[in-house]
């Protein structure tokens, strides 16, 4: 049975349903004073992007088509369930489908004591899962010895397919109709075909489950730069350093990883380079954060 039937069997033992959002921060009343949050910088917005987004091989930022299909392997039926419903509800939110209980997944989560052997054993036994024989639709080859070397609690790896901007799927070689191909737009894009996460309960340490579960949605359904340390921000990309820090982490999503996943989900997916689609993510952010629009 190959990974992708085992975690298949495993979400069609989980019903996958929404969970509920959980309460947003708003402005404070107080003997009838409204105290407002201050409109962050666009500077730090880009700043923000520029740390969180990590490029694919063609140098551009991947994202998911139409439909995310999540399955869990070594967890207890509740965790696992609640890192199923946070996905999808995150998922839902920025517009994507979530595949039924029992379909074939193509967002895989490990939950495991040993995440080094694990992570060696399933290269070695499913090395094209990785797509470890093909450069064209994984990031570089020193991306994925660090992934193999990660001490983090928290690992992932995220492999792309060619697709034309209609929706093509190709190989390396394979002749495709490209169409619109212009300065800003290449007439291609990159598509996230599997995504494997690994994580270590053995370097975990205390945590809410439900800022876990957020965690790994962000990661699975962005490519984050697995060393992205957005510090001075609010985000659940920060759950790890804040806790070695001593600084109470976030209790899942904040606005600004929200806005970050909208604007990704909204860039041009078929802009020539990752910066293009950088520049779309902060305009987008700002509009919803705040803050004065970036130049143009």
């Amino acid at each position: 049975m190959s990974i992708w039937s085992a975690a298949a069997l495993s979400v069609a033992l989980l019903a996958q349903q929404p969970a509920t959002r959980p309460a947003e921060e708003g402005s404070t009343v107080e003997s009838l004073v409204v105290t407002a949050r201050p409109l962050p910088e666009t500077r730090a917005i880009e700043a923000f992007v520029a740390t969180v987004a990590d490029e694919t091989g063609n140098r551009r930022l991947g994202r998911w088509d139409r439909k995310v299909c999540p399955g869990v392997m070594g967890f207890r039926p509740y965790y696992g369930q609640l890192i199923l419903d946070r996905i999808a509800a995150a998922a839902l939110e920025i517009g994507l489908e979530v595949g039924k209980p029992g379909c074939k997944p193509n967002m895989i989560i490990f939950g495991t004591a040993d995440s080094d052997a694990l992570t060696r054993d399933l290269v070695k036994e499913y090395p094209s899962a990785f797509a470890k024989y093909d450069d064209g639709i994984r990031a570089t080859r020193t991306s994925f010895d660090a992934f193999m070397a990660s001490k983090a609690p928290v690992r992932w790896w995220h492999v792309t397919r060619r697709t034309t901007a209609d929706g093509q799927q190709y190989n390396r070689g394979d002749q495709v109709r490209v169409r619109q191909v212009g300065r800003l737009n290449s007439g291609t894009r990159d598509d996230f075909d599997r995504v494997i996460i690994v994580m270590d309960v053995t370097r975990m340490g205390k945590l809410r489950m439900t800022s876990l579960a957020d965690y790994i949605a962000m990661v699975g359904l962005a490519q984050v730069d697995p060393d992205a340390n957005p510090a001075g921000v609010s985000s659940v990309l920060n759950l790890f350093a804040d806790r070695v820090a001593g600084v109470e982490p976030v209790p899942g999503m904040t606005e600004w990883d929200k806005a970050y996943l909208k604007g990704l989900y909204g860039a041009k997916r078929a802009a020539r380079r990752g910066a293009d689609q950088e520049e779309d993510i902060t305009r987008s952010m700002v509009k919803d954060l705040g803050g004065a629009p970036p130049p143009k």
